[in-house]
Formats: C-alpha cells, structure tokens, sequence
C-alpha cells in the first residue's frame, strides 16, 4: 500500500507540473488573444475532455507530456520548399492542415502575427512556471524541512580505536592492541550533544571534528547537553590514522575520541537559499549535458546485462519507482520521505524548465530561438534600410521536428525498458 502511495503521489505530481506547464503558456496565448482550440494534458486517445468556450479541455492516456493547441502556427507558404520532393510534399501537408484550423473570422488571432516578444512569453511561459514550481518547492524542503546534516548530537560511542586498514573481527569487538576509546573513557553517550569544546561554542560536526583532531594528547574540556541537563567532561583524544575521505586510500594522523555523529534536519536560512539553488541549477545543466552519455551506457544495461548505474539516466516510469520505494521503505523516517519525495519533484521541475529551453523544434526553446531569429533578422534589415524580410517559415523546420521527435521516442522507449527490466533500486 505505502509503495502504491508513492506511485500515486508522484504520478500526481508529474500530472500537474505538466499541467500548470500548460497553463503557463495557455494564460499568455488568450490574453494576446490567440485562439486555443485545445489544452490537453498527456498525448494519445482522449480519456475526458469538456469544452469551454473555444477551448477544449481534457485529459489523454498517455501522461508524458501535454499540449496547447493555437491557430496560425505557421505561416502561409511564400516560395516554393528547397527540401526533396518529397519531404516538400509533407511540408505542405503539415501547412495545409494547420492552416485549415483558421477561419476567416479568426484571421487576426492567429500565433504567428503577433510580435516577437509575445510570442517569446507565450513559448517561455511553460519552461518558467516549471521553473517557479521547482524553486518553491525546493524552498519548501530547504527552510521549512531542512536537509540532513552531521550534528553535534552522538550517534555512537566505540570502545576502541581502529586505525585504518585494520581489519575488525566478525563478531564486532575491538582488535588487539587497538587503544581505548577517550570517549568511553570520558562517559560520553550516545545522544549526547556536544555543545562547546574548551568554552569554545561548536557550530556543527564539522567545527568539532576539526578541534578534535588537532587536540591528539591535549585534554579537552567538554561541555554535552545530556536529556536537557548541561554537564561538563573532559576527554584526551589520541593519536590515530583514519582515511582522507570516502573513498581514498590515503591516510592521515589525527586526533580521535572514538565516537560518531548522527543526522539531523538542520533547516537553511532563506538568504541563503539562492546560492544553493543557483548551484542545484548548475549541476542540473551539467547533467543534462551529460545525458546522451548516460542513455548511451543504457544500452550496455538493455543488451549486455551490465549492472544499472544510480546516477544513469531515468524515466518516469523509473522516477515513479523511486517514489513508491522511498514511501514503503522502512530504513528511513516519515519527514526523511516527505523531503526526498518534495525534492524529487522539484528536481523534476528544473529537468522540464532544462529539457524544454534546449533550442530544438518541437521543444518550446525551439519556438523561442525561431521567434528571435526573425526578431533579429528583421532589426538587421531594418538598420540596413532592407525591406522586411517578413516571418519566418517553421513549417520548412518540419523534417528537423520529425528527427528530434524520433530519437527523443526512441531514447524514451529505451530508458522506459531499462526502467523495467533493471531499475534503479536506492534500497538493497
């Protein structure tokens, strides 16, 4: 039940982030007053749908996208198409059938007529409320949850200290020769919050970790908070070898008690909110860079059985997983799940507002770089005293839409297989 919960609430707000999308571009398209024949959320056949006014509002099968229909996408034909016959062929056929949506009385509403920063808001107005969507929402987790950080408060406490690279025995106890624990020594507990070291105030784990460690021989007066009584220890810690990080090899000489910290939700201030979203806004365009060599790696996980990468690309179907193990799983806290599932669709969010500015037909960038292109074509003949060269045609654009469109289905048929057969697992 809880693994379809988390389905259902991340199914919910995929739907919606698609669908407040639209909205960002339908509110533009009606107050220039373009005519929108349609809104519709998902592709493929129609589940429901009501009209209102000119506008038809509905729901479709397939819930990997959504779309606004507005008359005079393209503009009328003014020369004859430089494509092979028959891609020119299709070209018209792709015009004809567009401009058949606009009838007479509706000449003046048409998209393509308008200026060129109308139709800028207009295509950017989907991408930007994704983006809004994504700031609050990570707002949200940032100052009203918080991330999950080292604290101050003791998570364990060792009865020994283990230098690095010394293995430990199966059954957990400490190694011969291994020196005491200052901490146990000390009496210091686990669920003890350190509180200041030498009357020095420590701010987090970082800044005690760092005292301690230049202190290897030199006793340390310090003062826990231990059931919301403040007492004060005194601790000595020793001389040990630990790794430089996670994952090197190296080692260094430090100083050491023997204890560990635990996480805890430390909650960020707003002003500082910017700056972490400014580097989460960095990471999420390296990422998207790096796309094409992450779904080239899935194919070594379709037909070779290589082992799933956790950082690889994913799909909704593999996104929606993720949801519904986050929310069933037991190995984390009910507020640890609201934050991840909150920060999931807020990275979503940034991952449309990315993915939709790429500068390709049929993405909205693409819309936006060919409304820009005619806007400086036209300042250019201006400032030249050329006559206007007039708007540009997208409808030549089609069979670049059509090679874009292909291999985004084809990479989304690819990563929804992978997401099947090997999927992302954050839990065993």
């Amino acid at each position: 039940m809880l693994f379809a919960l988390g389905v259902l609430v991340f199914a919910l707000g995929l739907l919606a982030s698609i669908a407040l999308h639209e909205v960002g571009h339908l509110v533009p398209a009606k107050k220039f007053g373009v005519k929108v024949t349609q809104y519709m959320v998902g592709f493929g056949p129609t589940v429901w749908s009501r009209k209102n006014g000119e506008t038809e509002y509905g729901v479709k099968a397939i819930p990997m996208g959504g779309y606004i229909r507005m008359i005079g996408m393209v503009p009328p034909a003014k020369a004859a198409s430089r494509w092979p016959r028959r891609m020119a062929d299709l070209v018209e056929d792709f015009r004809r059938t567009a401009r058949d949506e606009v009838r007479r009385e509706d000449e003046s509403r048409q998209f393509y007529l308008l200026s060129v920063p109308k139709r800028v808001v207009i295509m950017m107005g989907g991408p930007l409320v994704n983006l809004a969507l994504y700031v609050i929402l990570m707002t949200t987790v940032l100052c009203a949850i918080g991330t999950q950080q080292l604290s101050n408060t003791l998570g364990a406490v060792s009865e020994c200290i283990v230098p690095a690279s010394t293995s430990v025995p199966a059954d957990g106890s400490c190694p011969t020769g291994a020196p005491d624990s200052p901490a146990a020594q000390a009496g210091l507990r686990a669920g003890d919050e350190i509180v200041s070291i030498n009357g020095v105030r420590t701010q987090d784990w970082d800044d005690t970790v760092s005292i301690i460690e230049k202190a290897a021989g030199t006793a340390l007066t310090l003062e826990i908070r231990r059931d919301g009584r403040e007492q004060t220890l005194t601790v000595t810690p020793v001389e040990n070898t630990k790794y430089v990080d996670g994952t090197s090899t190296q080692t260094k000489t430090v100083g050491m008690i023997g204890a560990s910290s635990t996480y805890e939700f430390q909650r960020m201030s707003l002003i500082d909110v910017p700056g972490e979203l400014t580097s989460q806004f960095a990471q999420g365009a390296e990422r998207l860079a790096g796309l094409p060599m992450r779904v080239w790696e899935l194919f070594g996980t379709v037909f070779n059985g290589d082992p799933r990468d956790p950082e690889g690309a994913v799909g909704v179907v593999g996104l929606g997983r993720i949801g519904g193990e986050i929310a069933s799983t037991s190995q984390i806290k009910t507020l640890e799940k609201v934050q991840f599932l909150l920060a999931l669709l807020a990275s979503l969010n940034l991952l449309l507002f990315l993915f939709n500015m790429l500068p390709l037909l049929p993405l909205d960038g693409g819309h936006v770089a060919g409304a820009l292109y005619e806007g400086a074509r036209r300042g250019i003949a201006k400032r030249r005293n050329r006559p206007d060269p007039g708007h540009v045609d997208t409808a030549q654009m089609l069979p670049v839409m059509y090679g874009v469109a292909s291999v985004m289905i084809l990479v989304s048929l690819l990563i929804f297989y992978a997401d099947i057969v090997s999927p992302i697992k954050l839990f065993g």
